[in-house]
């Protein structure tokens, strides 16, 4: 049985689309999460340390570098595979 190469293209695509709204739903929701609690320091008039402030830049580094590896794992994964359990069909 011959495999539709332009079907597997295109679902390809769509699925490396879902996983970049994956990865960029992880960023924001975390960034939230860190913009939420410097902001809630900052207007109950707590001074935040340059040290923190450098820790939280380190925190969301590291957080797009692994939320980014992790989704390019799973993208590559899935392309790598998609013919041998036809995935697309």
């Amino acid at each position: 049985m011959m495999v539709n190469e332009e079907k597997y293209k295109k679902w390809l695509m769509l699925d490396t689309l879902l996983i970049i709204g994956m990865w960029l739903f992880f960023v924001l929701s975390e960034t939230f999460v860190i913009a939420t609690i410097l902001n809630a320091a900052i207007k109950t008039g707590v001074e935040v340390p340059a040290i923190l402030l450098g820790f939280f830049v380190l925190v969301m580094a590291l957080m797009f570098i692994i939320n980014g590896l992790a989704c390019w794992n799973v993208r590559k994964s899935i392309k790598e595979y998609m013919y041998e359990f036809k995935y697309y069909d």
